[in-house]
């Protein structure tokens, strides 16, 4: 199950090892915590989202969820975003090899996205719009997975309303499984790598 994680197990570290800083830290690890505790009572289909500022230690929680989720033998799947697009467009001619690796984001119990549309994002702001190339790649995947209620933990530097005015379908459908309990934006005070030069 580590194995197809994709993800080795030493580089994973546990929520409890993520130091919240400010009330919105707090809530993320309180949040993440309670999804997994209760993961098996959840609306099914339900999805962790992490929005907004880079280095808010984004990453750290939503794979934690993820060690945590796995350790409870669900299948867990990681997909950096960017090089995961890459490969698919770059393998779109090989059917069966797009196929397998696109069926395995599908249809994992867990799909764990990491800096989903980072390419699109600078500074907090849009730079660049979805391309067809990349709905081509992208949306099969998780419009299957919210059709077929398979939850997703992302994490994004866009915000609510930049994932809106990428993809009005997909952002609202990404929006939508989080609800307001499991999609908690990170502001300009969440950098957490910076935090050890301001203190």
């Amino acid at each position: 199950m580590w194995e197809n994680f994709g993800v080795s197990q030493e580089d994973v570290k546990l929520l409890k090892d993520y130091e919240p800083y400010n009330d919105i830290t707090k809530k993320a690890k309180h949040q993440a915590a309670q999804y997994i505790t209760r993961f098996e009572e959840l609306s099914k289909g339900t999805n962790f989202v992490l929005m907004g500022q880079a280095g808010g230690g984004k990453t750290h929680i939503v794979l934690a969820i993820g060690k945590a989720l796995l350790e409870k033998r669900i299948k867990v799947l990681y997909m950096p975003y960017l090089e995961a697009i890459r490969e698919l467009k770059a393998n779109s001619m090989d059917d069966e090899y797009y196929m397998k690796i696109s069926e395995r984001y599908k249809r994992t119990e867990i799909l764990i996205i990491d800096d989903l549309f980072k390419d699109k994002v600078k500074k907090g702001r849009l730079v660049g719009e979805l391309t067809e190339a990349d709905m081509r790649h992208i949306y099969p995947i998780l419009n299957y997975r919210y059709s077929n209620k398979l939850p997703t933990l992302i994490s994004t530097e866009c915000n609510p309303n930049m994932l809106i005015e990428l993809d009005e379908a997909l952002g609202g459908r990404i929006l939508e499984r989080c609800g307001k309990e499991f999609g908690i934006v990170f502001n300009n005070q969440c950098n957490y790598r910076l935090r050890q030069f301001t203190e």
